[in-house]
């Protein structure tokens, strides 16, 4: 990892170790990073409600598989003991632990924190509706249920808690996560985001902000990043888990690395919902700095990129005033048009995507892009993946309701590199 002067170069770095998704593209990573490769949408007619007087009949839900696996693996007092997204994250959880090759036995338990992020708004979902529930509320309701259930799981007594920030939920869950381990406080974390809003009322809600796309004659083609007729995201349900562990936690068990986190930059404008170039270039800078990594040495960033007429303008010229002359040979690109919003877990699924581009030199498109925006000018890997073996460094960008913004620097481990 190649730096320049770092202010914050204290603590150890922290390595991206496992991962797991459950997404509208699948409900194992390997699924999900194969679809977002081929350029697959995950985008169709609402089936899980009658959508008929929604302002919207189009959204990202979960693979017919998942309800399969609830079937299978989910006994009748789990499920009343817990909402869908505790559910769902024990998935993502379970799935990033295996891939991670943990033996969790032999981990000091009290070095271990789980750290989760989400919008809050999942709680009480129609779709949680489960008879002989009521006397779990509070242990399936608590909005610490679902960290607490993934301690209980395996037995973790380090820090365990959950954040909300809107979507920008999951993200600020990884940063925390990354700050214990970064400041000496864990050895590992699980951490990340989960949300299931795809729901007739935040529906209602959400479209009242004009936000959601009105394309609908052709579900998997309505969100267009970037592009000049774009005209919004559609909601999706969805989760991420990451393992994070310290470097020389990481190196004494020989584990597999990802990427490493190296920074991050989280910022506040004090709007809502209209966007300020600014200050997402505030949280962009603030990461960069934090990290130490030089701008010419970012290859590519997985943008936020919500297929809205202004954040996508917004995003550009921010991403234009921080890399200056270096913007154009940048490669960007936009899960959303495949994923749609996952609310808390889309940014986290933005880290996961970041980590396994860095890992495989793969960097999948931004789908849906014919027309381009002459204010959105830049190189969005339109349609088709493309591989890129020299990718040293990347970034990822989350912008959330209520002006959270917040951006994280992710570098290719060296070979033989030696941990502080």
């Amino acid at each position: 990892m190649t730096r320049i002067n770092n202010p914050s170069d204290i603590g150890y770095p922290v390595a991206v170790t496992g991962i797991g998704m459950v997404t509208p593209l699948g409900i194992t990573t390997k699924s999900c990073w194969e679809n977002l490769l081929l350029g697959k949408s995950g985008i169709a007619r609402i089936t899980k409600f009658d959508s008929r007087n929604a302002l919207t009949q189009i959204g990202g839900q979960l693979p017919e598989s998942y309800s399969d696996w609830e079937k299978i693996h989910i006994p009748k007092r789990m499920k009343k003991q817990t909402i869908q997204t505790t559910r769902i994250f024990r998935l993502c959880a379970s799935e990033a632990i295996q891939d991670s090759g943990l033996e969790v036995d032999s981990l000091n338990m009290k070095r271990c924190a789980v750290v989760v992020g989400t919008s809050g708004a999942s709680v009480r979902s129609p779709q949680d509706h489960e008879e002989g529930a009521d006397k779990f509320r509070i242990i399936r309701e608590m909005f610490n249920a679902i960290p607490a259930r993934i301690s209980l799981d395996y037995g973790f007594q380090g820090p365990s808690f959950t954040l909300s920030s809107s979507s920008e939920s999951g993200v600020c869950a990884v940063a925390r996560a990354y700050d214990a381990i970064r400041w000496g406080k864990a050895d590992l974390a699980v951490t990340g985001g989960v949300d299931t809003l795809l729901t007739e009322n935040f529906i209602q809600r959400l479209g009242k902000l004009n936000l959601l796309t009105t394309d609908q004659a052709f579900p998997e083609k309505a969100i267009k990043p970037f592009d000049l007729h774009r005209s919004g995201f559609a909601l999706s349900d969805g989760g991420c888990a990451l393992i994070l562990e310290s470097g020389p936690h990481a190196m004494r068990r020989n584990a597999r690395v990802y990427a490493w986190i190296t920074g991050y930059g989280s910022v506040t404008d004090g709007m809502q919902t209209v966007p300020s170039h600014e200050k997402m270039a505030g949280a962009l800078l603030m990461a960069l700095n934090n990290s130490g990594l030089r701008p010419d040495h970012v290859g590519y960033i997985c943008a936020n990129a919500t297929a809205t007429l202004q954040n996508d303008r917004c995003e550009t010229r921010a991403i234009k005033s921080v890399f200056g002359d270096l913007a154009p040979r940048l490669l960007i690109s936009a899960s959303k048009s495949m994923l749609g919003h996952m609310m808390g877990a889309s940014g986290v699924a933005d880290i996961a995507i970041a980590s396994l581009a860095i890992h495989t030199g793969k960097i999948p498109p931004t789908i849906n892009y014919s027309d381009p925006d002459p204010e959105c000018d830049l190189n969005y890997v339109p349609n088709k993946m493309i591989e890129n073996c020299s990718l040293r460094a990347a970034v990822t960008q989350d912008f959330g309701f209520g002006g959270h913004h917040c951006a994280m620097v992710l570098e290719k481990p060296l070979q033989g590199q030696k941990m502080a």
